[in-house]
């Protein structure tokens, strides 16, 4: 699973060290301010491609993801079902394989190789032979694209550029000979670091034989019947698209997807090349040059080349004296006694791996290790694991979509491979959370000075009212700009509780008597409702809820000293106590002098349907709703006087100018008079 190679790094020559693409400012070194170079580097990998296909999600998962998520994984997976083709270099031993899932071989004009390629490799040290000027052309070339990013080399707006090798390969397919160019859009690790350029019918290929006057075939004809030259982008017909293959013979007339598929048969059966799957995904390089991090357990030996550290002692511990400052080695190689130690295998001198892993190699399976941290028979408890996972629910932000959860379901499906696991989506439900903007609508940043500082916050209104706040905001997943009035709000809405308790529910204050019923069906309905958004992760709806209630128990106050019993009270306290924990744990003490905790008490239920005292009736005049009335549940039997109310009515009363002739009751749900 793990193994050393090469890969393309962000390599700058003064710091002598990988630096991640945030580090690079306008193309240069953030501390020294000298230019980054693409450089090969050797480091430590994961194959995780081996599992590329397992970490696709299907179309109706098993568990509960977001679809973003979802979607966002499987294009960065990038499947992409095709063929590899060998294309011959002329005057040479060598073969150009070409992956396209496209193979519109008839309308093939040329080869682009990306910078990196092994033919490019392979001139540059004089192995083929290329005339001097286009030498010279390839060299300068290949110098200005190590100087880019890949995020730079794959703008889709960025003019293309490139240069000819002087170098042509045959098209067994069309029986043509194709200039083969060097291209910065093409990349060596993606595909096969090859394309063939079919620019009728592709956009980048389009773009590319226009700025260098190569040829453009029409290959496929529109469904509207143009087989016309084409001459700008907008006629350019790519793979998806319906067509007719034309010009290309044996294939004429065919449907453009069959004409593809009958392509690769043709090319299969003449052995020139093979179907396959390529990815965008890459195997996960985990190795680092910094300090912080778990150390690669590996001791290099003269005599036994790479060797394990052995179980017995792991973990490999940081040392504490290091030098952070740039030599072109990693900070743990300052430390030499930490560095040189015996191999464990022949127990020679030997040197230990300086380089620490990728943080994302320790988060993609924290939690199973958290089920029992000192245990020590395996990575973690497969018993407790058993027991205790898949996490019921996980919570994050949307930026760890491509890295940290993919990388856990990665390890998770490793784990399954190894029979450590008996199933391969480490949690049942994914939930992503939103993001606070600044007070102007902005994302914070201390630049734009519109950072809100949590601390500042609790200082002038305390921890309930900004935890209370953050939930009450926005929903969950979304975002919104921070609001000093309504945090303002917040906190008036915990005060008037606070008062309420301490003036209503003071054991001086009891006094029994009946309970406003009206409030009670409330409580109850509020109780049902947060109990039924806190489980959908709805805090704000559950907050606003709870707020309504709370009017309604003012109101309630103004004709009826004590309107809740204690019970019912200590109930809505009890619902809001995950929002506010620590005033609904004052008033839960200190007001009701209970002794243990408000939030070790048993959540309040709603058993059975909620009895309304009042009801809405929708009154009907020959089937059509003309107005609604107010009833009491104790009348709804009383059809007579439910009649008399309806007829004070002047809505209803325009309607009926005479007797009906007949009223259709259902008793608490409709009345309907027939005029």
């Amino acid at each position: 699973m793990a193994f050393r190679g090469n890969a393309l790094s962000n390599w700058c020559p003064s710091c002598q060290t990988v630096i991640a693409n945030e580090n690079i400012e306008n193309g240069k070194c953030w501390r020294c301010g000298n230019e980054v170079i693409q450089k090969e580097v050797e480091q430590w990998f994961l194959k995780i491609t081996d599992y590329a296909d397992k970490l696709i999600w299907p179309e109706k998962p098993s568990v509960d993801w977001p679809k973003s998520v979802q979607v966002g994984q499987n294009n960065w997976i990038g499947k992409k079902v095709g063929i590899n083709i060998n294309y011959p270099v002329k005057e040479t031993n060598e073969i150009v394989t070409c992956f396209t899932t496209a193979p519109v071989n008839f309308g093939m004009t040329f080869i682009v190789l990306s910078p990196e390629h092994k033919i490019i490799e392979k001139i540059l040290k004089g192995t083929i032979k290329v005339p001097e000027d286009r030498l010279k052309e390839i060299k300068e070339y290949v110098k200005i694209a190590s100087n880019k990013t890949e995020m730079e080399r794959l703008k889709e707006a960025r003019e293309k550029t490139g240069v000819f090798t002087g170098l042509y390969a045959y098209n067994p397919v069309a029986e043509w000979d194709v200039p083969i160019w060097i291209t910065d859009f093409v990349l060596a690790n993606v595909g096969t670091g090859a394309v063939q350029g079919c620019p009728g019918h592709d956009y980048k290929d389009f773009e590319f034989a226009k700025k260098f006057n190569l040829p453009i075939k029409r290959v496929v004809a529109g469904e509207d019947g143009d087989n016309s030259e084409i001459k700008e982008s907008r006629q350019v017909i790519i793979k998806g698209m319906k067509g007719k293959m034309i010009n290309s013979k044996f294939l004429d007339g065919l449907d453009f997807s069959e004409g593809l598929e009958k392509t690769m048969d043709y090319v299969e059966e003449k052995g020139w090349g093979k179907r396959t799957a390529s990815y965008h995904i890459r195997d996960w390089s985990i190795s680092r040059q910094r300090y912080w991090g778990t150390p690669v357990p590996i001791v290099y030996c003269p005599d036994d080349g790479i060797v394990p550290v052995p179980e017995k002692d792991l973990p490999v511990e940081l040392p504490y004296e290091v030098d952070f400052t740039p030599h072109g080695k990693p900070p743990l190689a300052t430390n030499e006694k930490w560095l040189n130690v015996k191999c464990p295998k022949c127990g020679k001198s030997a040197k230990r791996d300086a380089e620490t892993l990728d943080t994302f190699f320790d988060s993609a399976w924290y939690w199973f290790r958290y089920l029992n941290p000192k245990y020590k028979e395996g990575p973690f408890d497969q018993e407790r694991a058993k027991k205790l996972t898949p996490v019921d629910v996980y919570f994050g932000g949307g930026e760890h979509t491509l890295g940290h959860t993919l990388y856990a379901r990665f390890f998770t499906k490793f784990f399954q491979s190894l029979k450590m696991l008996d199933y391969d989506e480490f949690a049942l439900k994914r939930i992503q959370h939103g993001i606070v903007l600044g007070p102007d609508g902005n994302k914070m940043s201390k630049s734009k000075g519109n950072v809100i500082n949590p601390d500042d916050v609790v200082k002038e209104y305390g921890s309930d009212t900004a935890r209370l706040y953050l939930c009450f905001m926005m929903p969950y997943e979304g975002a919104g700009a921070w609001s000093t009035q309504t945090i303002a709000g917040v906190y008036r809405f915990l005060s008037r509780i606070w008062k309420i308790y301490q003036e209503q529910y003071q054991r001086s204050n009891i006094k029994y008597q009946k309970e406003d019923e009206k409030l009670v069906i409330k409580l109850k309905k509020t109780v049902k409702k947060v109990t039924e958004e806190i489980s959908n992760i709805k805090m704000n709806t559950s907050i606003a809820m709870m707020m309504e209630f709370l009017n309604d128990y003012e109101k309630s106050l103004a004709t009826n000293h004590q309107p809740l019993t204690t019970k019912h009270a200590k109930q809505f306290l009890q619902i809001l106590a995950p929002f506010a924990p620590f005033i609904t744990e004052e008033i839960w003490r200190n007001v009701f002098d209970e002794k243990e905790s408000i939030h070790l008490s048993v959540w309040p239920k709603v058993v059975g349907e909620i009895v309304e005292e009042e009801i809405i009736l929708p009154v009907q005049v020959n089937g059509k709703l003309r107005d609604t009335v107010k009833i009491q549940r104790l009348n709804i039997k009383d059809q007579k006087a439910i009649e008399g109310l309806i007829m004070q009515s002047e809505k209803v009363k325009k309607y009926i100018t005479g007797k009906p002739k007949k009223v259709i009751y259902v008793p608490g749900k409709i009345i309907n008079f027939i005029v």
